[in-house]
């Protein structure tokens, strides 16, 4: 099942060179003619780095429920409690910062979305601030999403999958 880890990764590392070199020419060209249709690719760009996201998170639920064999429950809790039995407390935190960002982009305001203002000031990643529209006024590539999901909330989010997987292969051996 390392080939999920390898893929993943690889995926990764091409959407965002992909990501930046659209995000780099609309720029160049936005510079010279300011158009709806190049606004409108800047905050594809972001839809679309939102959408992997999801995507990739949700791939490694996946992986997870096939390596715990889980036919029924969830197979994020078991990796949680797994986590937690072994003591990996900071993986742990981390993995639920990045899950509950997950369910933030995928429904939106609620328990997730609350904890994370809770911890907003030290998360690995931004989120939009409670009773605001935008997190950064005046950027034409800004969507309306509680939270940011940039270059580097994708590294990051892998680095969590990737390790999580690591620890659960050593806990199921």
């Amino acid at each position: 099942m390392q080939t999920f880890i390898q893929i993943i990764s690889e995926s990764t590392e091409s959407n965002i060179e992909n990501f930046n070199r659209v995000e780099e020419l609309t720029r160049d060209e936005l510079e010279n003619l300011g158009s709806t249709r190049l606004v409108l690719t800047l905050q594809k760009m972001q839809w679309e780095r939102s959408i992997f996201a999801i995507g990739m998170f949700s791939l490694f639920e996946a992986v997870v429920q096939k390596e715990l064999k889980i036919e029924k429950g969830s197979a994020f809790k078991e990796l949680k409690q797994k986590l937690k039995s072994h003591n990996k407390m900071e993986l742990l935190e981390s993995f639920e910062e990045f899950y509950c960002a997950i369910n933030v982009l995928k429904h939106g305001k609620g328990m997730s979305y609350t904890k994370l203002l809770e911890k907003r000031n030290s998360l690995p990643f931004e989120i939009t601030p409670a009773n605001s529209i935008f997190r950064n006024e005046g950027d034409v590539s800004e969507i309306a999403a509680l939270v940011y999901v940039d270059n580097n909330f994708l590294e990051k989010c892998l680095a969590v999958i990737c390790q999580c997987y690591e620890e659960l292969f050593r806990i199921s051996s």
